[in-house]
């Protein structure tokens, strides 16, 4: 990676690119992580740690598969209860279940930090890739092992165990907030037996304040003249899902030996082929605005005044050319769309089909109009015969969450734990849970708290998926630093932006 990085650099400077303007956009997603550890202090104890990691293993063990989450949420619910904590199914059908544990009956109505979790993971069809059986949970020194370490079930741990740190406190029946964790259903399939069902029917109940969910990461190599930083990366906003079905149907003749001028199979590989080279407009939006001109503030000089101007139309050339170098670039600043199946009827292959359906993942960044893009797709292919439907999308929330008093605590709690670090706003460039509650008006946050490495990165929804106990004792210093300094402010009087009345009405848009 460092001898990619390298070469990179020396391919830049003899284009002339700008030089360390154009670096900037390099380093911002080249996740390779040095040896460099963050300094959080330890938060458990041996004996502690070894039984977090321990039923951490347990829970790994469920395959909850989307869909299939009801026994690992009562195993997580009879652990919280077993650890003094309330635990409540909110919703519960055949298969699966949504979770609620907090430190205070949610009955209190207490103000409430939301800690936003899911139980479901994805499918580990490449097991036989993975060094330890997916759904093992192998422990192995100071790693855990198993599809879900990472996404999302190591947070929830790490979660978990911050509210056990609060509850270590002598006081901790007097504190002023709650903190409550939802660990969901199905969000790896667009959260609507999940976030969607209980953003919609217990926001009210919870008395949430503001969310912490999944989202970005620790990260080095992020700031060009301080490659060593570490940088924790929050999500402020996220770019929504949108799943389109695109179906073409005529009949034609129907041997393979007399093939038709046109034909559905022909038509539609045309079509998508003429998508796919329109690389669509670049779009600076607030968002992005936003985390270019705060990478710019922590870089400094000359070359940190032009990250902060990247949406000027002079370094727009620039930018064009290097983002098709660099997709991950391209994501934050542009709508994407991405041919993910490809289906015929069951036929012989000496038999021409009549139908043929595409399926696309497309992603839009926060302000999109989707009746316009769904528009523009249609006509970008050229056969009025095509039908294109919506099967999948989820909610917009219609501004990014703000530098509000949470946002600043959680810088506080994180230069606390590692005084050399940063905290960087960023638009996420996937979806997760956090719109829905995004959507709703309440200020969220995602961020897994703690280093990762670009090894990490690629496990998420990959091989080898692992949490190392390092990693969770930062999530833990970090996250329950937050909570601490939080019930501090409130005690103290000072504001931190309590919901008005009207609150939780519904921001969808219609």
């Amino acid at each position: 990676m460092l001898l990619r990085i390298s070469q990179t650099i020396r391919a830049l400077q003899e284009n002339r690119m700008l030089g360390w303007p154009c670096l900037v956009i390099f380093f911002l997603f080249c996740f390779s992580i040095s040896n460099v550890r963050a300094q959080s202090s330890d938060t458990l104890d041996l004996k502690e740690m070894q039984e977090l990691k321990t039923t951490l293993s347990s829970y790994i063990q469920f395959r909850s598969i989307s869909g299939y989450e009801k026994e690992a949420a009562w195993f997580l619910a009879q652990y919280a209860r077993s650890k003094g904590l309330n635990a409540e199914i909110l919703t519960e059908g055949d298969s699966t279940s949504n979770l609620c544990i907090s430190l205070f009956p949610i009955q209190d109505n207490k103000p409430t930090i939301l800690l936003l979790s899911h139980i479901d993971v994805v499918q580990a069809d490449d097991s036989l890739d993975w060094s330890n059986p997916p759904f093992s949970g192998k422990i192995s020194g100071d790693t855990v092992w198993g599809r879900g370490a990472l996404d999302c079930k190591g947070l929830t741990f790490i979660h978990l165990y911050s509210i056990l740190q609060l509850k270590k406190q002598s006081d901790w029946n007097s504190l002023p907030l709650n903190v409550a964790i939802l660990a969901l259903a199905g969000e790896e399939t667009g959260g609507f037996n999940g976030a969607a069902v209980v953003s919609e029917y217990f926001l009210s109940q919870l008395n949430a304040v503001v969310v912490l969910g999944e989202g970005g990461a620790g990260l080095q190599n992020i700031i060009p003249s301080q490659p060593s930083k570490r940088v924790y990366n929050v999500s402020v906003a996220e770019k929504t899902n949108l799943w389109l079905k695109l179906e073409l149907g005529f009949k034609t003749f129907g041997h393979g030996a007399s093939p038709p001028r046109n034909y559905v199979n022909k038509m539609m590989l045309k079509a998508l082929s003429k998508l796919s080279s329109n690389e669509g407009n670049i779009e600076f939006n607030k968002t992005n605005k936003r985390m270019f001109r705060h990478l710019g503030e922590l870089e400094g000089g000359f070359t940190g005044w032009v990250i902060q101007r990247f949406h000027w139309p002079i370094f727009r050339p620039v930018v064009k050319k290097y983002i098709r170098r660099e997709p991950f670039l391209g994501a934050l600043v542009r709508n994407t769309y991405v041919l993910t199946n490809l289906f015929n009827p069951p036929g012989p292959p000496n038999q021409i089909p009549n139908r043929i359906t595409a399926y696309l993942d497309c992603r839009l960044l926060p302000g999109t109009n989707r009746k316009k893009f769904i528009r523009q797709i249609k006509y970008g292919l050229f056969e009025p015969r095509f039908k294109i439907s919506t099967i999948n999308e989820c909610p917009e929330a219609e501004e990014s969450s703000p530098n509000s008093p949470f946002y600043k605590l959680f810088e506080k709690a994180v230069q606390q734990q590692d005084k050399e670090a940063a905290v960087l706003p960023v638009l996420f460039p996937a979806s997760s849970d956090n719109n829905y509650f995004r959507a709703r008006g309440l200020n969220v946050y995602g961020i897994f708290p703690f280093m990762m490495t670009d090894e990490d990165l690629i496990s998420i929804h990959g091989i080898n998926e692992k949490i190392t106990g390092r990693q969770i004792q930062t999530g833990i210093g970090i996250t329950s630093t937050f909570l601490k300094l939080a019930n501090d402010e409130m005690k103290a009087g000072k504001s931190l932006k309590m919901p008005s009345k009207g609150y939780f009405k519904s921001k969808f848009k219609e």
